[in-house]
This record gives structure tokens, sequence and C-alpha cells, in this order.
């Protein structure tokens, strides 16, 4: 298959791999919070946004050596991967090093911040299996850079396949067996470990040249890679600002009973983004190794015409997520969960925008110019604070969902197109009115439409939502094949049939 085809399989592969992990959830959610109940898994939630933290020991580290290693692969040049990876590794287990004191320092302090004995306890041990899950976690994340490099999404698909599969069933095991809160932990360390062998696996089958020498180890490697993973730590620290302080804020003004209603609204958005980025963020690798062949061209063209497919779904899945969820919600999580589907509706709205231009921080990134997307990202993350912690008052859970789609709509909208076509000088007519408002118009009118007329007949049941969804998505991918779509891409769609 040509490049095309790999991408559309690839893509493939990882959308299916996330809608597994959406349908785990939300079989597994409900079971979940009522087993637990709601102030317990707030406190998960809450425990799950703490080590969210340690992402920042990451210092951007994951998205240079993807880049460098792409690039390396680009030019075929062997050497400069077992470099990339060596240095990569060394780095990367000092921070393994730094996360396993800092959460023992976390369960040292921890009877400072928390009253209960009890919970004191729990907290230490979750600590201590997330937090040594986590260190190892980092040094495999070189490995993962190898498979994205070469474009082998069907292999990490698998190490995160079978991970779902034995987290789940442990989940259940454990739970079942009175283990409460400590289930989730111990169910994300084992399978989390199982997820991490069979990454080291897959990339050692991928690229058999590699070796792990210390004689690879490179001084310049290593100010290459911190030059470039500079910009992406700040950009990091815009997510984490962006998508990490609204149950901090809910819980500190609120309560964290509410962080629970918050999170189930939010998780459909969640989820919007890991579909999206699943099917049309992989496309970093691909810029890097067209920059490093010298052909800008080709990256225009490439960023194009993925970004013409994100458009098409994310306006589907954003629609369909906006019509569907209060049936949904009140089938799935039953009565009181209403204000759920409020949250679910306003986050939706920013993030469907937003998520259109999913290539676009890809292609920042491929090519060395993300430092535009570090600084918008964390002028986002600042605004959605400011903006959380004043709304809150107001508004409750629903003014710290309207402080992230007002930041997210003014920058989505007027800033980050601007400086993206600058990156590639690319037209913006010809980026932000051909390829995405007119691709809106398209794709949503057909959706409204069906939407219209069957608004009476959805119920709020399983069989009532999956038959009018599944009737929406044929008539959606016609339409989308027959007028929307030119004819390279209906080639690569068939290519792909015929080797799924």
């Amino acid at each position: 298959m040509g490049l095309g085809s790999t991408l559309l399989k690839g893509s493939f592969i990882r959308t299916t791999n996330v809608f597994l992990q959406i349908a785990a959830a939300f079989v597994m959610t409900p079971y979940i919070v009522h087993s637990l109940g709601d102030r317990m898994y707030g406190i998960w939630v809450l425990v799950g946004t703490f080590f969210g933290y340690y992402g920042l020991l990451d210092f951007g580290l994951s998205t240079a050596v993807t880049r460098y290693i792409s690039r390396a692969v680009g030019t075929d040049d062997k050497k400069e991967i077992n470099e990339v990876v060596n240095t990569s590794i060394i780095l990367y287990s000092i921070v393994g090093i730094v996360v396993i004191v800092v959460s023992i320092l976390a369960m040292y302090f921890s009877q400072w911040f928390i009253e209960s004995a009890n919970e004191v306890d729990l907290f230490r041990k979750i600590v201590a299996m997330l937090g040594l899950s986590m260190a190892v976690g980092f040094p495999v994340r070189v490995f993962g850079g190898v498979l994205d490099a070469n474009l082998r999404y069907d292999l990490s698909c698998y190490a995160s396949i079978t991970k779902l599969i034995v987290a789940n069933t442990v989940i259940i095991f454990l739970l079942k067996s009175g283990f409460g809160i400590l289930a989730l932990s111990s169910a994300s360390f084992l399978a989390g470990m199982l997820e991490y062998s069979l990454i080291v696996m897959f990339a050692k089958k991928t690229c058999p040249f590699i070796q792990l020498r210390r004689t690879f180890f490179n001084r310049s490697i290593v100010k290459q890679l911190f030059s470039y993973s500079g910009k992406s730590f700040v950009a990091q620290l815009g997510d984490l600002l962006r998508f990490r302080v609204d149950a901090i804020v809910i819980a500190g003004f609120l309560n964290a009973g509410m962080v629970t209603y918050y999170s189930i609204g939010a998780r459909f958005v969640e989820y919007f983004g890991m579909i999206m980025i699943s099917a049309t963020g992989m496309m970093g690798p691909v810029f890097s190794q067209y920059e490093g062949r010298g052909d800008y061209e080709g990256i225009r063209e490439r960023f194009l015409e993925v970004t013409h497919l994100s458009v098409i779904l994310s306006v589907f899945i954003g629609a369909s997520i906006m019509f569907y969820s209060k049936w949904f919600i009140a089938r799935w999580m039953g009565p009181g969960y209403e204000s759920s589907y409020y949250v679910c509706v306003i986050l939706c709205i920013s993030s469907t925008i937003a998520l259109m231009q999913t290539s676009g921080i890809g292609l920042l990134y491929g090519i060395s110019k993300h430092h535009y997307y570090a600084i918008a990202n964390t002028c986002e993350g600042i605004l959605n604070l400011i903006l959380s912690l004043i709304l809150v008052r107001y508004y409750g859970i629903y003014g710290v969902a309207l402080g992230t789609m007002i930041e997210m709509l003014l920058f989505k909208l007027f800033i980050q197109p601007m400086f993206i076509c600058r990156a590639i000088e690319l037209s913006v007519y010809r980026y932000y009115f051909k390829t995405i408002f007119v691709t809106t118009i398209k794709s949503l009118l057909p959706l409204l439409l069906y939407f219209y007329a069957i608004k009476d007949l959805v119920k709020a049941e399983y069989s009532s939502i999956i038959i009018f969804g599944f009737i929406q998505s044929l008539l959606f991918a016609l339409i989308t094949y027959t007028f929307i779509l030119d004819k390279t891409k209906k080639q690569q769609i068939r290519s792909v049939l015929k080797h799924v």
C-alpha cells in the first residue's frame, strides 16, 4: 500500500482501539461509580488529576524522541536512530528515579493534607503502585516513539487492547472481592506492566538493528532533544491548565462529589478527543519524514488532505454527541445526572472546532515549529484558569465548563489558524475557508436534517440510540463518499478495505 492507504489503515486500527476503550469505559464506569460511591470515585478522579501532573516530568521529551527518530527513519540513518534511542533511555531513566522520589515524598507527607488515618494508608498504597508504574513507563516511551516513527500503530494498538482486557478483568475481580478503590490502582499497575513489555518487544521486532549500548549516548543529541522538548514542555503546561485544573477548582469551590457530575459530562468530550487523535493525529512522524527530505510542498498537500478528513469526522462525532448524549446519560447513569449533559454540550461545542485542527498541532511538532503552539496553549491555559475561577462562583460546574469553552473558541477560531498557515507558508483562505469552513457546512447540513427528522423518535434506551445512530452513520458515510470526498480519497479507502 502507498503512504495514504497505510495511514488510513493505521487510522482505522487506532480508531477501533479507541472505540474499544470507550465501550469498556461506558460499561465499567456505572459499575465502578456505584461500587465506590460518588465520594470515593471523586477521590479517584482527584488522584488521577494529581498523577497527571507527573507528566510534567516528561519535559516534552516524548515528542522530541518521536520527531527525531521519524526524521532519521525518513533518511534511513540507523546510526542516528540508535543514538536517539539510547540517549533518550538514559534521560528517561533519570526521570523515572525522580518519579520514585516524588512518590515517596507524597506518601510521607500525605498525613498533612488527609485527615482520616484509613484514607492516608489507602492514599499511600495507591501512590506506591501508580508511582512505580509511571517510573517504569517513562523509559518505555522511547520504544513507543520507535513504533510511531515507523507508523506501526497497529502494534501499539495490540499492546493497548491487551492492557484493556487485563485491566478490566482485574478490576471486576478485585471489586467483587471487596478491595474498593485499590482495585483500580492494582489493575492499572498490573495491566500497565504488561503493556510496557509488549511495546518493548514490538519495537525491537520493528527495528531489530537497535542496540542498547552506552557508546551510542551522544551529548549533542541531548542538546538537540532538550532544545525541541523545551517548547513541548511549555505546551504541556498549557494543557495541564486547560484540562487538569477543572476538577481541582470544582473540589475547592464546591465539593468532591460535584467532580463526579462534571467528569461524566467531560468524559464524552475526552473520548471525542481520543477518537480524533487516533484517527487524524498520527501525521507528526509523516511531516518529520517529509521535512527530513526537504519536501515542503508534500507537507502542505498532506496537511490539507488530513485536515479535510478531520473536519468531516469532528463534525460527525461532535454533532452526534450533542444530540444523543442526553438520552445516553439518562440510560447509562440513571436519574440525577442531568447536569452532566449540559456540561457535555458546553464543552463539545468548542471541542468540535478545536479538534478539526488536530493535524495542525501534529504539523507544528513534526517540523519543529511548535513554539507557536506552546505560546498559544499556555495563554489558553491561563485564560481558562482565570475564567473558571470567576465563573464557578456564579454558575457552578457550568461556569467551569464555560471557562474552557470561551478560551478554546477564542484561540481555535482566530489565532491558531493564522500561525499554522504562517509556519508552512499556506494561504489562510485556502486552509480556513475552503478546507475548514466549506467542509463544515457540507458535513453539518445532512446531520441537522437527520436530527430534526428523528428528534421525537429517539428514546432513552440503548437499542433506540444504537439503531438511529447506525442509520445515521450509514447515511452520512454514503453522503460523504458520494459528495464530499475526492477521487483520490475514494481510491485510498477502497485500497484499505481490501487489506482490512
